[in-house]
């Protein structure tokens, strides 16, 4: 897939971590290390797609690096905490230790 980031090292675990696809939900797990985690989500919904990297929309103008922020300075594991939020089609779920749902919601890339 080339060089597109920091993560490449690593992106063959994170595609080899998606399961369960069916119509509408994909389970996958990303590394919950603040340096790439928004990186390492793009990459995983890329993979998702069939896309590279770059085809996809900017994330930072949506969620404003809240990926990175939560794996930065985490809660307590007892918070269970989970972000949630709509990107490039799908409602994304994504928790403090790095497990992340990706449920459909719309056909195809937003237009920019």
């Amino acid at each position: 897939m080339g060089t597109d980031g920091p993560a490449d090292s690593d992106d063959r675990e994170d595609r080899d971590e998606i399961d369960d696809r069916d119509d509408r939900i994909v389970h996958g797990r990303i590394e919950p290390e603040p340096a790439d985690a928004d990186y390492r989500l793009l990459r995983l919904i890329a993979d998702v797609e069939g896309l590279d990297v770059t085809d996809l929309p900017p994330i930072y103008d949506r969620i404003d690096h809240l990926v990175t922020k939560m794996y930065e300075d985490p809660p307590s594991s007892e918070a269970q905490a989970q972000l949630a939020f709509s990107y490039a089609g799908y409602r994304i779920r994504i928790d403090q230790d790095g497990n992340v749902s990706l449920m459909k919601i719309a056909d195809g890339l937003p237009s920019e």
